[in-house]
């Protein structure tokens, strides 16, 4: 399994799919037998890509190189994380707790603002905004997460301090890759740095959820 298997095909079903479902379920709503019909497409695919994760991805690509169209999947993956439903960042069954409900806010703010590199990386001024905007939500993530370990139960604390370390590698290769970018204009190399910081985000969710999960 390649590398972008790995983090596009983990982020698919909630950045592409998710989204679509709820539309179509919308644009059916006088059809008494659509939720029903969009719930079970729904639950089918969760349960491929839970049998499979890479099912999703690898359909997607089948069905562009069908269609005989030429998409960026980087940077098309990236651009969609603006309106993709955040679930997948949300700290579940823990509402009631400050630290968990930072988490998500910052979490999902800082996919929202990633998701805007591709639309603003041809002005340079908008773009070293968007940089130290990244930059702060970053910061404020990492605030958070160390945060959230100083109240999660002691099993739970490995668990999520691996996951911290994983992103702040992620965010230093991404900050690498900005460098590189204004001497070379490699648009596709940040749109990958940062479809995969977006992934290292929901790990650190993903990751909470689960001890959490498991210690109820």
């Amino acid at each position: 399994m390649n590398e972008e298997v790995g983090y596009l095909g983990a982020v698919t079903y909630q950045c592409l799919y998710s989204g679509a479902l709820d539309r179509v379920r919308q644009s059916m709503r006088t059809d008494e037998k659509a939720p029903s019909a969009v719930h079970k497409l729904r639950t089918a695919m969760k349960q491929s890509e839970a049998a499979s994760p890479s099912f999703l991805f690898d359909l997607t690509k089948l069905l562009l190189a069908d269609s005989g169209l030429s998409v960026n999947l980087q940077e098309s993956f990236l651009r969609m994380q603006a309106n993709a439903p955040t679930e997948d960042l949300l700290v579940h069954g823990q509402e009631n707790v400050p630290q968990f409900m930072e988490l998500s806010s910052r979490a999902i703010a800082l996919r929202r603002v990633l998701s805007r590199v591709p639309e603003e990386m041809s002005d340079r001024r908008t773009f070293l905004e968007t940089i130290k905007e990244i930059a702060s939500s970053i910061k404020k993530l990492l605030d958070a997460t160390n945060d959230v370990i100083t109240v999660v139960p002691a099993h739970a604390q490995q668990a999520v301090e691996k996951r911290k370390r994983e992103f702040v590698h992620y965010s230093k290769r991404f900050s690498t890759t900005l460098k590189d970018y204004f001497r070379d204009q490699n648009a596709h190399q940040v749109s990958v740095s940062a479809n995969q910081l977006i992934f290292q985000t929901s790990l650190i969710v993903k990751t909470l959820n689960d001890k959490l999960r498991r210690a109820n």
